[in-house]
């Protein structure tokens, strides 16, 4: 008997242990997704998108209105890419929108490209529609591959001539695009 009451008394330890070891894991996974790997604080902009000063490629899209956009066509515009299965995406949305509206014109001349399929990219695309000519692509669209997209979210300023004049991960750290005479 006294066996058992000793074999129960350490099997407990070491479960409560056990959890309290995984509760610490947990928090550092959660820390970790939060500001480590993977956080924006760490990682160079240029790795995810075309660096400032490249000319972004000769493109044409169909928005989600059905109409045609091309780098000539769109002049000087802002312009973000996101993904529905991103969080960082989901909290730069509003920030992007209210750039997008500042950039003003009527969404004439703000691109938003969404990589994902129509059903779980629904919820984005309705928020952007109001302020953007809106994108929704494969991840390895034509537009995600001709700006080296390789992260989300990511935000930028386009030249007329298509030049990338800024890029970076906060939409209203980036300058009004300049207005060109249409």
């Amino acid at each position: 008997m006294p066996f058992l009451i000793v074999a129960v008394v350490l099997v407990t330890v070491l479960c409560l242990l056990n959890l309290l070891l995984t509760f610490g894991v947990i928090r550092k996974l959660r820390a970790q997704g939060e500001h480590g790997h993977g956080a924006q604080g760490d990682v160079d902009i240029s790795d995810l998108v075309l660096p400032v000063g490249s000319t972004a490629p000769a493109f044409a899209a169909t928005t989600t209105a059905g109409e045609t956009v091309s780098r000539d066509g769109l002049g000087a515009a802002l312009f973000g890419f996101f993904s529905p299965n991103c969080r960082a995406c989901k909290e730069r949305l509003p920030q992007f929108v209210e750039a997008a509206r500042e950039a003003g014109d009527g969404g004439r001349r703000v691109l938003a490209v969404v990589h994902g399929d129509e059903a779980e990219t629904r919820e984005q695309v309705a928020a952007l529609a109001a302020v953007a000519q809106v994108v929704v692509e494969p991840t390895d669209g034509p537009l995600g591959r001709g700006f080296a997209v390789t992260g989300y979210p990511v935000f930028g300023l386009l030249a007329a001539d298509g030049t990338i004049t800024a890029s970076g991960f906060d939409p209203k750290a980036l300058s009004a695009p300049v207005r060109t005479a249409a």
